[in-house]
């Protein structure tokens, strides 16, 4: 995510799908030195709140991009 000017600029788009074979969007990359890994937001907050998965993740990651805000924002469209 870029802030630009107050306008957000997300990273990833529709197309980045989840590596957890359910193909659903992905709202957050986890970076490693050995390539990249895509959740949706369900997966990510399994490995997350499982103390091995969070352990492992934090081990392979040395950065996540973490954009499940936008699906707040999307549910606050169209509630005026």
């Amino acid at each position: 995510m870029q802030v630009l000017k107050d306008k957000v600029e997300w990273t990833l788009t529709a197309l980045d799908r989840c590596d957890a074979y359910c193909s659903a969007q992905a709202f957050v990359k986890a970076v490693g030195v050995n390539g990249e890994l895509l959740f949706c937001s369900h997966h990510y907050n399994s490995i997350v709140n499982n103390a091995v998965g969070y352990d492992k993740l934090s081990k392979f990651a040395y950065q996540i991009i973490d954009e499940r805000e936008r699906l707040v924002e999307n549910r606050l469209v169209g509630e005026n």
